[in-house]
């Protein structure tokens, strides 16, 4: 139970990580195997608020039936990426280290930059999708990572 309570305090750090193309509908769903089951991550955009240029973006994690997360999050503009942030990334990817790439999600070819942090071995990947995450890594401790992998996106656009 406590490397699930664990697995649910990492989904918080990465609730207020990399983020994009905000707009109300915006979904996306990633697995991650763990001890031979499967986490869940969602995250979704619920809500816009314009005086304070806001968005409520809800996330939820789950391992089998076991529900580990549901929050409701009001993030500003600056914390999610937009297609010009992804654009940014995307062509400045070389430059910083990164390796340009394309992968093939739900029949599209999306095109992607990846990150490789070699003094914790953990990847990212980052493209053009709602949340701009398409794979990334958590460190749980004893040798234990969780290898998230985007299966599923809707665009609220």
């Amino acid at each position: 139970m406590i490397r699930l309570q664990l697995i649910a305090w990492i989904w918080i750090a990465i609730t207020s990580s990399a983020q994009a193309f905000p707009a109300i509908g915006d979904h996306v769903e990633f697995e991650a195997r763990y001890r031979g089951g499967k986490v869940v991550l969602e995250k979704s955009v619920k809500s816009f608020d314009p005086s304070s240029d806001r968005f409520g973006v809800r996330t939820l994690m789950r391992m089998g039936d076991t529900l580990l997360r549901d929050d409701l999050y009001l993030l500003p503009r600056s914390f999610l990426y937009t297609p010009e942030k992804i654009a940014r990334v995307l062509s400045t990817c070389v430059s910083r280290e990164g390796a340009l790439g394309r992968e093939r999600i739900q029949g599209r070819m999306v095109e992607v930059c990846e990150f490789y942090h070699e003094d914790s071995q953990l990847t990212t990947v980052l493209g053009r999708v709602p949340f701009g995450q398409i794979r990334f890594q958590e460190y749980l401790g004893d040798g234990e990572f969780l290898d998230f992998h985007l299966v599923r996106f809707d665009s609220g656009l």
